[in-house]
């Protein structure tokens, strides 16, 4: 993420300093997820990251530049230790067609076990990385009410955006940039279904909804 969001804090001058930056963001985003994005104000980030209040006020002077910042934070953990090993795992799965030779049953299967393993990452983030799926939720919130966040915002649904549509190319589908925003569009619904209504699907709804997405938009 960092040749696409740059921070718009000041930049921390030695590595001590860069440290107690981080430190602030992490704090930042805990609260974040706590509390909610309104509830970042420079006295609780200074609370809740054990530092001065000054610290906060030197590194960001306005509150927008620190949840920006946070958001930047947020966006290169979720690329680097979520997306990008599910995305390393369906690339794998993909290798596995040829897709200019490969018959039809093959592909079904293989589009099966992609949709599969989607799925179990979606249930393992709702039970095991909760707080992730609901920082998203808040950042994209706020940057509907919030135009300095947006292009924020854009720039981390199209890193996905771009993880997908590669997927789509590899599997042949026959307009992968529409393709990958239908997946994309789809994912996003089960992921705040699972938070906000968990009763509402099982684990197999959540699985055979997927299988139908990617027969449908991949076939």
């Amino acid at each position: 993420m960092n040749s696409v969001i740059q921070y718009q804090g000041r930049k921390a001058r030695r590595a001590g300093s860069e440290q107690r930056r981080r430190a602030i963001l992490e704090a930042a985003l805990r609260i974040i997820i706590r509390d909610g994005v309104r509830s970042v104000r420079h006295r609780a980030v200074a609370k809740e990251a054990d530092v001065p209040l000054s610290a906060t006020t030197y590194y960001f002077k306005d509150i927008t530049d620190l949840i920006a910042d946070t958001f930047t934070l947020f966006a290169e953990q979720a690329m680097s230790d979520v997306i990008g090993p599910f995305r390393d795992q369906a690339f794998e799965l993909i290798g596995q067609l040829d897709v200019n030779g490969v018959d039809a049953d093959k592909k079904a299967a293989v589009l099966a076990a992609l949709a599969d393993a989607t799925a179990d990452y979606i249930l393992r983030q709702v039970r095991e990385q909760r707080d992730h799926l609901i920082a998203e939720q808040a950042f994209f919130m706020e940057a509907v009410l919030d135009e300095r966040l947006r292009k924020l915002a854009e720039n981390y649904k199209a890193e996905q955006l771009k993880v997908l549509r590669q997927a789509c190319e590899r599997i042949g589908a026959g307009q992968p940039q529409e393709a990958a925003e239908l997946i994309y569009a789809d994912l996003s619904g089960i992921e705040l279904d699972l938070l906000v209504a968990p009763q509402r699907l099982g684990d197999a709804d959540v699985r055979e909804r997927i299988r139908y997405l990617f027969r449908v938009v991949m076939s």
